[in-house]
């Protein structure tokens, strides 16, 4: 009797090692193909992520959010408030912060047209996500954008609610909802059509306003297509001890 329950009990014990073995396999699996994934642009063609070469904290962090979401981010160089022979190029009577920054994004439009890329992702070094962006972008988003946008906010400050109206263009269904719209603010996170690229580097011309004031002030005029998401699936983290770098009183 004493060796039949042995027995028993060994042939559970193998079991219970079978399947554990097997649970650990399956998640070997899916991690081995998970690691083998190309990394994705959130259906993008590309993304840009503006960063000055002495905040090597600030590039850190955003490759560790690159990889923690197997994206694939291009540091794009920012012009420094210092850089006068570049900054003499552009007309602009911009406090030399203020100006570094609308170049900046001003160069990134014009590589974005060089390229030919139809639609880019331009994020700038101090942001996060949300943990399932790439769904949201992906499959609530993108498939819902009109034809002609040339902004697409993915995080933006000072809305206001002001809407053209308050039907969401991607339905009631989606947590995330987009909206067309004229007053968002801030340049943490936003797409620009190959269009809207091209609008851009016409409109932008003897900016007297920070980069994200002028650029409402086009929407205003009707002259470009902007469609925000709210709530914003991109934030920005700036803190006491990680301030902004184009305005000191601001964080």
């Amino acid at each position: 009797m004493l060796t039949r329950y042995r027995r028993f009990f060994n042939i559970l014990i193998i079991l219970i090692v079978f399947t554990l073995i097997n649970q650990n396999l399956n998640i070997l699996n899916e991690y081995l193909l998970y690691a083998k994934e190309d990394p994705s642009t959130l259906g993008f063609d590309h993304i840009y992520v503006i960063n000055l070469d002495f905040r090597t904290d600030r590039k850190e962090k955003m490759q560790m959010i690159a990889n923690y979401h197997n994206l694939d981010f291009d540091f794009f160089p920012a012009v420094s408030n210092d850089n006068s022979k570049i900054l003499d190029k552009y007309n602009s009577s911009l406090p030399p912060r203020y100006k570094a920054c609308y170049v900046s994004h001003y160069k990134v439009y014009e590589s974005i047209v060089a390229h030919g890329y139809n639609r880019t992702l331009i994020l700038e070094d101090d942001v996060d996500m949300e943990e399932d962006i790439k769904r949201i972008v992906e499959e609530d988003v993108l498939p819902y954008l009109p034809e002609n946008w040339d902004l697409l906010y993915l995080g933006s400050c000072a809305t206001g609610g002001r809407f053209h109206n308050d039907v969401p263009l991607n339905g009631e269904l989606f947590e995330y909802k987009i909206f067309t719209s004229k007053f968002p603010a801030c340049t943490h996170a936003y797409a620009v059509s190959l269009a809207g690229a091209q609008k851009l580097l016409n409109y932008l011309v003897n900016v007297d306003h920070p980069i994200d004031l002028y650029l409402r002030k086009v929407m205003r005029a009707g002259n470009i297509t902007t469609v925000t998401i709210l709530p914003s699936v991109i934030t920005q983290w700036k803190s006491d001890d990680n301030p902004s770098d184009v305005s000191s009183d601001r964080h």
